[in-house]
């Protein structure tokens, strides 16, 4: 065999070999996936006692979101959220689920523990807000957590239960909860809005929102 044919016949098996590690790297990525995150498809959010609702808690329209904390689309909406929550505050209930995209952000996971943590000492909201209002500081950094205890002090937390808290596994079972959810629910991206259980399409504006929640709840009232 010639040196150049053997180099080449090498060569191929070496691609091949390497193309068939990325295909099961990639079939195991996927597996483990759907093993962690896969759920009965279901046709509407449920909204439980252990969820996150602020508004109008008996009012005609629930808006579901699920979310990512870090996610800069969630942040872009969420001064829109809370403006069309005060112009619906007669009929609007409002409830956060869970939906951290770990794969594009490092700190998702810890912001989603650190509201779970918060919600412990009755202070999810607080926790949610301010890591919201903040995130540019804290999204991208290699300190985030430090910059998430600042803020659990701010808002009056007994730091001890919190550090416990945050790394419980009552809490990363709760965001896992919401995450299969969303996940058998279609969700693939956040923000991601439910009304009254149908998912909508993103608004453009904050009319727009507002005309959703409107008209949710003519309908609701009919």
């Amino acid at each position: 065999m010639r040196l150049s044919h053997f180099m080449k016949t090498t060569e191929g098996k070496a691609v091949t070999f390497v193309v068939v590690v990325i295909v099961l790297a990639f079939a195991y990525y996927f597996y483990a996936m759907n093993k962690n995150g896969s759920a009965t498809a279901v046709s509407e959010p449920v909204v439980t006692q252990s969820d996150h609702v602020r508004g109008n808690l008996s009012g005609t329209v629930t808006l579901v979101e699920f979310g990512d904390i870090q996610c800069p689309a969630c942040g872009a909406y969420e001064p829109i959220v809370r403006q069309v929550t005060a112009d619906n505050a007669s009929s609007l209930k409002v409830v956060f689920k869970h939906f951290p995209l770990t794969q594009i952000h490092q700190n998702a996971l810890l912001a989603a523990k650190a509201s779970e943590a918060a919600s412990n000492q009755g202070k999810f909201w607080e926790m949610h807000d301010i890591m919201y209002d903040n995130q540019n500081e804290w999204s991208e950094s290699l300190s985030a957590r430090d910059f998430i205890m600042n803020y659990a002090q701010k808002i009056g937390l007994d730091m001890n239960k919190f550090k416990t808290d945050l790394d419980s596994s009552a809490v990363a079972d709760k965001i896992m909860a919401d995450y299969k959810e969303g996940v058998a629910l279609g969700v693939q991206g956040t923000p991601t809005f439910f009304v009254n259980g149908k998912k909508i399409d993103n608004p453009s504006s904050l009319e727009a929102f507002d005309q959703i929640i409107r008209d949710a709840a003519k309908t609701s009232t009919k």
